[in-house]
């Protein structure tokens, strides 16, 4: 049974810019089962195939749309405690009087654009909607420059996850943070790395577990 997404659009209509294999995060979804219930927080807007991808599981989807909105906040306009909770909680929508259970996130390559102390802001505002053992899934660049924006992900059938660029900044590139490891689980804690592999075109892909 799949559970309707927070906020649904309509799928983009750009083609892929490219497809890459993604075998961490297929690997988690291959041994997900029928028997389990699962949360799952994708920040990208919801398009048809992710929801049938998750159609055969017991599960809930939160799909707040924000991966790129995210980009808008900023830290140093965020000086309170409460103007930077109400600021996620306008952008993901999760509420302290209405906890979520998340079994999965993926950031996809948000945390490489995000300011880290806006990323850590964003990782302890999730913790709460948290389940003890919940994997979170994200792409880091690891080469010096990345492209100007984050890609559009998008789930498809086999181990590939296609990528489209926005048409307004497409060739352009910015300086990448190029967080290695124990950078990225310092910002992230609580979560450790628990498998990470590199992909062709300079990306790292990790699953990290909240320890």
């Amino acid at each position: 049974m799949l559970v309707k997404p927070m906020l649904a659009v309509d799928e983009p209509s750009q083609e892929a810019d490219c497809s890459t294999k993604s075998p961490l995060l297929y690997d988690l979804l291959g041994a997900y089962t029928e028997e389990g219930y699962y949360q799952v927080l994708d920040t990208m807007p919801a398009y048809n195939q992710l929801i049938e991808s998750f159609s055969r599981l017991h599960c809930k989807l939160f799909l707040p749309g924000c991966h790129e909105s995210l980009l808008t906040l900023k830290m140093d306009e965020l000086d309170t405690e409460t103007k930077l909770n109400r600021a996620l909680i306008k952008q993901i929508g999760l509420k302290k009087q209405s906890k979520a259970a998340l079994t999965l996130i993926l950031l996809w390559d948000l945390p490489n654009y995000l300011e880290p102390e806006l990323l850590q802001a964003l990782i302890q505002y999730l913790l709460p909607h948290c389940k003890e053992d919940v994997m979170l899934h994200a792409y880091i660049h690891t080469r010096e420059q990345m492209p100007a924006q984050p890609g559009v992900y998008k789930i498809h059938s086999g181990d590939k996850t296609t990528v489209v660029s926005k048409e307004q900044t497409k060739g352009q590139s910015c300086s990448s943070p190029m967080y290695y490891q124990e950078t990225l689980q310092k910002i992230m804690s609580p979560f450790l790395v628990q498998r990470s592999i590199l992909l062709s075109g300079g990306m790292q892909e990790y699953l990290l577990q909240r320890r």
